[in-house]
């Protein structure tokens, strides 16, 4: 059987934080994009496989696709990261019945009218509103952009206070 072993968000998508970092920690042989742009661009695609290990699995899904792949867990037997751009693609997804029970955020770049809520993560006033959606929906959401390097982990309900949500 399949498992989710992590859900992310990361603007980036893959990088070397990602693939030395949590895919190890998580002991993870598949990373899941789910981005609409990226699962029609199979020239981002191979970038992307290029960047990874040769015993991870890399794909790329439309949300759509994303989100009929995530309901089949019980065949196979990957242990996926499940990464995304934004966090408005986990409400999408979860809008098609996925339900994750956490979703950890890693670096976000710095972008007009964004805000800063932990270091080196900057969520623009959508996915401040995106997140606390995924909040007010039960989902855990953390910052931390490596599990290595003594950086310690913020909460979303920390995190929150500092754009002025109560």
């Amino acid at each position: 059987m399949s498992e989710i072993v992590m859900n992310r968000v990361d603007d980036r998508l893959i990088h070397g934080q990602v693939i030395t970092g949590w895919v190890g920690l998580r002991n993870a042989n598949a990373i899941w994009i789910v981005d609409d742009a990226v699962a029609v661009n199979p020239m981002m695609l191979d970038i992307f496989k290029f960047a990874a290990p040769a015993n991870v699995t890399i794909e790329a899904f439309t949300v759509a696709a994303a989100a009929e792949k995530l309901q089949k867990l019980s065949e196979g037997n990957a242990r996926v990261l499940l990464i995304t751009k934004v966090p408005k693609t986990f409400l999408r997804l979860m809008e098609l019945g996925y339900q994750p029970k956490d979703i950890n955020y890693g670096a976000m770049a710095h972008k007009p009218q964004s805000k800063n809520v932990a270091p080196n993560c900057d969520l623009s006033p959508e996915e401040i509103a995106d997140t606390e959606a995924l909040h007010q929906k039960g989902i855990r959401v953390w910052i931390l952009l490596v599990p290595f390097g003594g950086q310690k982990e913020v909460d979303w309900v920390k995190a929150r206070q500092k754009v002025g949500l109560k």
